[in-house]
């Protein structure tokens, strides 16, 4: 017997919506290295995924710094459960070969380096690299002057400078090195190809003498013409080490780990450990219950890492790497804003977890996982619509999609919770609002720009000092 289709008489569709934005990832840790391995790491392959310390040694020998770099992170509890290593060719500038290995694979948050640059001016390049980057770099440290809170002057002296191909700086007894910035003043006129007030860079630094570069490790620069008066060359420690130096430029994307032991990788521990605080897997149940653990928000500060030892130095030392004055708080005059680990009560543990700005690590992954989440949601939501009306319900729409983000913040514990008026119930601190449709200019709505959604919350941070006042009565 024949049987005829549904059509005849019912008519049912269904379209897949599954045009979703790619989800940033901030669980991947890169370490940067410079020792190829032919096939696998090298300049056309720039980044290799691994997942245990086994496969890292299929690669790299235990006396490699990129095996002690991954062995210091693996070594962690909870253990990543990836990290990538990257090839950049040390005959290169770090800047480009850091653009190279961002070209080839930009799949990874965090990132840190092998001991060859610490303490070195690539680390500076490095830090402006990553400023400008969704990354968030940890920088080992072991420069004895992060000891004390003075700040490191600037080299300065008067110099001589040769008409020649390429022109010669001669600066008795200097002790730069190639890539430091140097400055130029005068009390008359410099050779041309040189301008007053412009940073240049060090190159073929020798003794008593060096090059000038316009752009770090370029060409020397040619001088010609005629000079007068006398030149005075500046050369910017911004307050000496790297830790001064994120600390001076306010940089949010880079922290700084000091320690005295130049065998240890304490940057890429923490690192290893703040890379396992998956804010995306949260319960919001839990949260709107109170439950402080309903996600994975945390603090680097107090945190145990594995295989490093407490610095031995006293309250003064650690005051001046890190500027945290008990009572008080961060405090730029008092030190460097670097991190490092000490034992208080008998527990090793980081202190302050802080970035350059003063900020701190969490609150820069926290905002950033929630920039990425929002653009994501916004996104998904546009391309899986037919369209998304200008009208109020629409804009509701793309409303609706920012309060599924911030109640997810609240079920990762980002955003502050408290109790209500009545005590019975946990209310999130934020606030979402948009301009109503006809409040938009014409202009506006003609060119199809929503009106845009503000959104207002308080992060939920983390308590770093605690006091307690006790009186004692008879």
């Amino acid at each position: 017997m024949a049987r005829l289709p549904y059509s005849r008489v019912v008519d049912v569709t269904l379209t897949r919506q599954d045009r979703f934005a790619v989800a940033t990832g901030f669980s991947v840790s890169l370490i940067v290295q410079t020792d190829e391995v032919a096939g696998i790491l090298d300049a056309t392959h720039r980044t290799k995924l691994y997942s245990t310390l086994l496969e890292v040694a299929a690669d790299f020998a235990d006396s490699d710094d990129a095996y002690k770099a991954a062995a210091a992170m693996f070594a962690q509890n909870p253990r990543p459960r990836q990290i990538k290593i990257g090839y950049r060719n040390p005959a290169n500038s770090i800047t480009s070969e850091l653009n190279a290995i961002y070209a080839a694979d930009p799949d990874f948050y965090w990132m840190g380096f092998t001991a060859e640059i610490r303490d070195t001016i690539d680390q500076q390049l490095a830090a402006d690299w990553a400023e400008g980057k969704p990354v968030l770099m940890g920088l080992e440290l072991n420069d004895v002057s992060t000891e004390t809170p003075a700040a490191e002057p600037d080299k300065t002296a008067t110099v001589t400078i040769t008409i020649a191909t390429p022109g010669v700086v001669s600066w008795a007894a200097h002790t730069l090195q190639d890539g430091d910035q140097v400055i130029l003043t005068t009390t008359g006129a410099l050779p041309s190809g040189l301008t007053a007030g412009t940073s240049y860079y060090v190159v073929n630094a020798l003794p008593g003498t060096f090059q000038l570069s316009a752009t770090p490790g370029g060409s020397a620069i040619n001088t010609t013409g005629s000079q007068s008066g006398v030149h005075t060359a500046t050369s910017p420690q911004y307050g000496g080490s790297i830790a001064e130096y994120i600390k001076s430029k306010g940089y949010d994307r880079s922290h700084v780990f000091y320690h005295t032991d130049a065998t240890l990788y304490p940057a890429l521990a923490l690192t290893a450990f703040c890379s396992t605080r998956d804010l995306d897997r949260g319960n919001l149940q839990a949260a709107q219950r109170g439950d402080i653990n309903s996600g994975n928000a945390y603090t680097a500060k107090f945190k145990k890492l594995a295989g490093i030892t407490p610095l031995n130095k006293s309250s003064a030392v650690a005051q001046a790497i890190t500027g945290f004055v008990p009572g008080l708080g961060l405090n730029p005059a008092q030190g460097h804003f670097a991190n490092t680990y000490v034992d208080i009560g008998g527990l090793p543990m980081v202190v302050e977890g802080s970035v350059g700005s003063g900020a701190f690590i969490d609150e820069i992954h926290a905002s950033d996982w929630i920039v990425a989440r929002m653009q994501e949601a916004l996104l998904s939501t546009l391309a899986n619509n037919p369209r998304v009306p200008y009208t109020n319900p629409g804009v509701g729409i793309l409303t609706n999609t920012v309060d599924g983000v911030m109640r997810r913040a609240v079920a990762a514990g980002v955003v502050a919770s408290d109790f209500g008026e009545d005590a019975t119930e946990i209310v999130p601190e934020y606030t979402i609002s948009v301009d109503r449709v006809e409040n938009i200019p014409a202009s506006q709505r003609r060119n199809r720009i929503a009106p845009d959604i503000k959104v207002d919350f308080r992060y939920a941070g983390a308590i770093h000092y605690a006091s307690a006042s006790i009186t004692l009565r008879f």
